[in-house]
């Protein structure tokens, strides 16, 4: 079989295990009963209906679906991204102090308020997407106050980069980390990744030269700081002095 022709298989098999996973997450995340998505499936695919439910489950949800109709224009992908919208909308948005809760419980109520910056890029990211998808104009001023929230928020205006995560009120906290496999450092590699992924693609739907400046700051943290000059492999904590 020639390059071309193996190319083409995978594909076709890479696009059937996409349709076949978001067909898993149509048929078994929705939570009927509460709104938005179940926070929790076992192995068996049982749902835990009283499992809390997470900004970045839902701002996963949101990009996947959204990025999913803009690449087949299944009108039922999109249908799956205007509820994981509105459930980020309703619930997830902390309407006092900016940003979005780290999760809330399985009604929808608050239940861990700190604000972990990589959900928040994760947010800015899924909303991108969304506004490309469904035109929602809503979704691209949002992407752009949450993108502004972390500016004024978690950037580091002395040396650049953005500060892990912050309480509720974006004080500062004891415990940055996301889980307890992280160093607890204030910098990490992982969520200026993702806060990359999210400017780039906000600056998609929003060419702004603020926006375009902290791409490059970013990228240049990653080249300075993130990228091993020895090695050429990640490195993935550091102190706010980097």
């Amino acid at each position: 079989m020639s390059i071309t022709l193996q190319l083409v298989k995978y594909k076709a098999e890479a696009e059937a295990e996409v349709i076949n996973i978001l067909a898993y997450w149509q048929r078994y995340a929705l939570d009927k009963d509460n709104g938005g998505f179940v926070g929790k499936i076992d192995d068996q695919d049982n749902a835990d209906k009283k499992a809390p439910k997470g900004s970045v489950l839902n701002a996963r949800i949101l990009w996947a679906f959204s990025a999913s109709y803009n690449w087949r224009n299944d009108k039922n992908y999109l249908a799956i991204a205007d509820r994981a919208y509105n459930y980020i909308v309703q619930h997830l948005f902390d309407p006092v102090h900016e940003g979005l809760y780290w999760t809330v419980d399985f009604s929808g109520n608050p239940a861990d308020a700190k604000k972990q910056t990589y959900a928040q890029a994760f947010v800015v990211f899924a909303l991108a997407e969304y506004h490309l998808a469904s035109g929602v104009e809503d979704a691209k001023i949002r992407a752009i106050d949450l993108y502004q929230t972390l500016e004024k928020k978690a950037y580091d205006n002395k040396l650049s980069g953005y500060l892990e995560a912050f309480a509720h009120d974006w004080q500062p906290i004891s415990d940055l980390r996301l889980s307890d496999k992280d160093a607890n450092e204030k910098k990490t590699m992982n969520t200026h990744l993702h806060i990359l992924e999210a400017y780039a693609n906000l600056y998609r739907i929003w060419a702004d030269d603020g926006l375009k400046k902290q791409i490059i700051s970013l990228l240049n943290n990653f080249e300075i700081h993130f990228i091993d000059p020895v090695s050429n492999h990640l490195n993935l904590f550091f102190d706010e002095r980097w």
